[in-house]
């Protein structure tokens, strides 16, 4: 199925946030292991998740833009 430039450009933004906001989820965690070594993996409070969602967010969107136009 051929796509539009708009949605290779939100499918490239979605498949960038997952892949991110997951890597910001572990980064998060080995920060917090690093000041406490009984730290188990677990997900952020709200409030932070919400910040790292708008950073990867806003970054996703801008990636999906560009890919979009040289694409």
């Amino acid at each position: 199925m051929a796509r539009s430039k708009k949605q290779r450009g939100a499918l490239a933004s979605a498949i960038t946030f997952g892949f991110f906001m997951g890597e910001a989820i572990i980064h998060y965690n080995m920060g917090q292991k690093a000041d406490n070594p009984d730290h188990s993996f677990e997900l952020p409070p709200l409030p932070e998740l919400g910040k790292m969602a708008l950073v990867v967010g806003g970054f996703s969107i801008l990636s999906g833009a560009v890919i979009g136009l040289v694409d």
